[in-house]
């Protein structure tokens, strides 16, 4: 498993974000629009697993009309992600190009996109986030995301 993990995610316009996930070896750059709850999605897909919730978890970035799925594949306190992007997200149902793949343990992940979020709150405040993201900030599921990494350390 890769030593550091990193992931960001920065409000770029009116309904438009950048994410970037990154470890010692490669990154992957998104763009990413807000017809999707994108965020609450990712957030709500990495709880589970720090709760421990088995089977594979899917999360859709939609950059209209382009997109990538995230696949989160979790395989004891590790979790093998991999990022399909795809050029035309209505085509899905056609081979997509892997973006990014890696394995990581779950508390790696966890708190890494734990603390992307804190940032944009931090940076932003939910007032900042709807004025760009066009959605209320996902306040409650980050909170859920947090007590789910306090667990992971107890």
């Amino acid at each position: 498993m890769k030593a550091s993990l990193s992931f960001t995610w920065t409000l770029s316009g009116a309904g438009w974000a950048d994410c970037v996930i990154a470890d010692a070896d490669a990154e992957a750059q998104m763009l990413v629009s807000y017809v999707t709850p994108a965020p609450e999605e990712l957030i709500g897909a990495v709880t589970r697993l720090a709760l421990g919730e088995s089977g594979d978890h899917k999360v859709r970035f939609e950059a209209e009309p382009n997109g990538c799925v995230w696949h989160l594949s979790p395989d004891g306190d590790a979790v093998e992600i991999r990022i399909v992007q795809y050029p035309d997200t209505s085509r899905r149902s056609r081979p997509g190009s892997v973006l990014w793949e890696a394995r990581h343990p779950i508390e790696a992940l966890a708190r890494c996109v734990l603390r992307g979020f804190d940032r944009v709150d931090a940076d932003r405040g939910e007032d900042g986030w709807f004025a760009d993201w066009k959605r209320p900030f996902p306040r409650r599921e980050l909170e859920q995301l947090r007590r789910a990494c306090e667990q992971l350390r107890a």
